[in-house]
């Protein structure tokens, strides 16, 4: 009998790699491996399709016909009854099950994750697809670039209720969650529930008017889909795309300033509790910024976002373990406390004002409703109302049954960084547990934060390539420059956490959320103009009223 090292001969001219077979990394008398055994084969096989065609070379596996396909699809795993799903749909209907989409190893690719999120707002929304890709030429550059390289593989079918819904959750819950308890220490118990069950439903207003623009705008040929900084030009002109682009730097700068300061007062409470160790003052804070500094400037440059794929979806998870968590405590919490002893009140009058910029901060996914809205099948964008509504009423309920009990647990004692109410790190391991998943999740999503930044920045500050070599370094140092910027401000701004988010939400997000969609409404769709006036009123009073009290209340 042969031995073993004779049973695999390689052909002539074939390396050991070139060779390889899935029976070499897959035993097939392993239990259940028949089933997977496919699955092997067919990623093997795509790592082994030899040396990439050159791009001056015509692509042979282009889809001629969007109802036929390609053959290399149906040779996938499952592809036979995937086919035979999309090619037999009852009625003709042009509606794709959704588990008929995609290949199961395009399903299970990381990509596909974050494109179903923030891939259309970065790329579809604001028109932010990477540029640097084609810094350096080479002989597989074509001479002559065809205007349908960008052009998708295949027409995909559009978002379904419940990918709507999930996105839209997704959109808005992140770290304003956790201002919010002190966001009621400073307005009150009851001014706060009012304050942002009437945010919830502003926005939500606001939201259906751009989605009403973006309505019009497609009816308009060449308009495949509606971006907010197109709507804010169709409206004004160029001023008005720039008003939106300044707004969204803005706020997304200081999100990115928030995070910096949480992820400071958390991992330092960590640090004290683990090393048994007291802080000295601002030279440690400053330590602990500069470090993260180290930390973000290398996500920074990343230029495709879809590698944060897998660390969003991560995120989105310590996210909800989180606050999980915190309700879990706080309802203990309030069990141990005597009755008639509570510290909180109705109405705050000397900072009732700060509430009015945190309500506004909470809901910061307002930019991503056109996307979200644009993503949805055309048999279901007539839905989008409802789907919006009943969501919003969701989130405002979750927002107001956490906050809620923070603050009634823990009254006028209420931290701005609502962790630092738990007990001791260095008396419960579930408290430390918590600061650094929460830290952690909040460093993950650093860069999707700054990213609309910087692609935005970008394009004003290197509209054309410069010196071969020397253009992807310039853009290096000016995103190392902006990590740096929010750095500092995170710095000056950490001591008055809740002054610094009053004047994100109020300042930064109140144009956004409220002004500019019922302005660009009025102007595109030119109805509902008494409406409009009413929250442009309102949204004006929240921002110079917010604003001013953050900024006169600032130690």
């Amino acid at each position: 009998m042969a031995s073993e090292n004779d049973k695999q001969t390689n052909a002539p001219g074939m390396d050991a790699q070139e060779s390889l077979l899935p029976a070499d990394v897959h035993d097939i008398a392993e239990e259940g491996s028949d089933m997977t055994r496919d699955i092997f084969f067919a990623i093997i096989k795509e790592t082994q399709d030899g040396p990439s065609r050159p791009k001056s070379l015509p692509d042979q596996s282009e889809i001629l016909h969007e109802d036929i396909g390609k053959a290399s699809d149906i040779a996938q795993p499952g592809g036979f009854r995937r086919e035979h799903v999309i090619t037999n749909l009852p009625g003709n209907s042009p509606n794709v099950p959704s588990y008929a989409q995609d290949s199961f190893l395009d399903s299970i690719q990381p990509t596909s994750i974050l494109e179903s999120t923030y891939g259309d707002f970065i790329v579809a929304s604001l028109g932010l697809a990477d540029d640097d890709e084609s810094d350096e030429l080479g002989d597989s550059t074509p001479l002559l670039t065809r205007a349908w390289k960008r052009r998708p593989e295949k027409h995909k079918p559009g978002a379904t209720v419940g990918k709507t819904v999930f996105t839209i959750l997704k959109s808005f819950i992140g770290s304003g969650i956790l201002f919010l308890p002190r966001g009621f220490a400073n307005g009150g118990m009851l001014f706060s529930l009012v304050a942002l069950c009437s945010s919830a439903a502003m926005s939500t207003f606001c939201m259906l008017r751009l989605t009403s623009c973006s309505n019009v705008l497609l009816r308009e040929p060449g308009h495949t889909n509606v971006s907010y900084g197109l709507v804010g030009e169709k409206a004004f002109g160029k001023i008005g795309r720039v008003a939106v682009n300044i707004s969204l730097v803005l706020s997304q700068v200081g999100f990115c300033c928030s995070y910096l300061i949480f992820v400071e007062k958390n991992i330092g409470e960590v640090i004290l509790a683990a090393f048994n160790i007291q802080r000295t003052g601002a030279s440690s804070s400053l330590t602990l910024i500069l470090l993260q500094i180290i930390l973000y400037t290398p996500l920074s440059w990343v230029r495709r976002i879809e590698y944060f794929a897998l660390t969003n979806l991560f995120a989105d998870l310590l996210i909800l373990f989180g606050i999980v968590y915190i309700i879990s405590y706080t309802v203990h919490t309030l069990g141990d406390v005597p009755a008639g002893t509570a510290t909180w009140e109705n109405f705050n009058s000397t900072s009732w004002g700060m509430m009015l910029g945190t309500a506004v901060f909470c809901f910061e996914g307002i930019g991503l409703v056109l996307p979200i809205y644009d993503a949805m099948g055309d048999k279901i964008k007539h839905k989008f109302p409802r789907i919006l509504s009943t969501t919003m009423m969701f989130l405002v309920s979750l927002f107001c049954v956490f906050a809620g009990l923070v603050y009634a647990a823990f009254g006028e004692n209420t931290q701005s960084v609502v962790t630092l109410n738990l007990p001791s790190a260095q008396d419960s391991g579930a408290t430390m547990a918590v600061q650094i998943t929460y830290s952690i999740a909040l460093v993950f999503t650093y860069p999707l934060m700054l990213y609309p930044v910087v692609k935005i920045l970008e394009g004003y500050m290197f509209p054309h390539r410069s010196q071969k070599g020397f253009w992807r370094w310039e853009k290096n140092g000016f995103r190392f420059a902006l990590v740096c910027l929010t750095a500092a401000i995170s710095y000056y701004g950490k001591e008055e956490l809740d002054n610094f988010v009053a004047i994100i939400g109020g300042f930064c997000s109140v144009p956004l959320a409220f002004i500019y969609p019922c302005l660009f409404h009025s102007k595109i769709v030119d109805d509902g103009h008494a409406l409009n006036n009413i929250v442009i009123a309102i949204g004006a009073f929240t921002m110079i009223f917010a604003t001013y009290q953050a900024i006169a209340t600032w130690n």
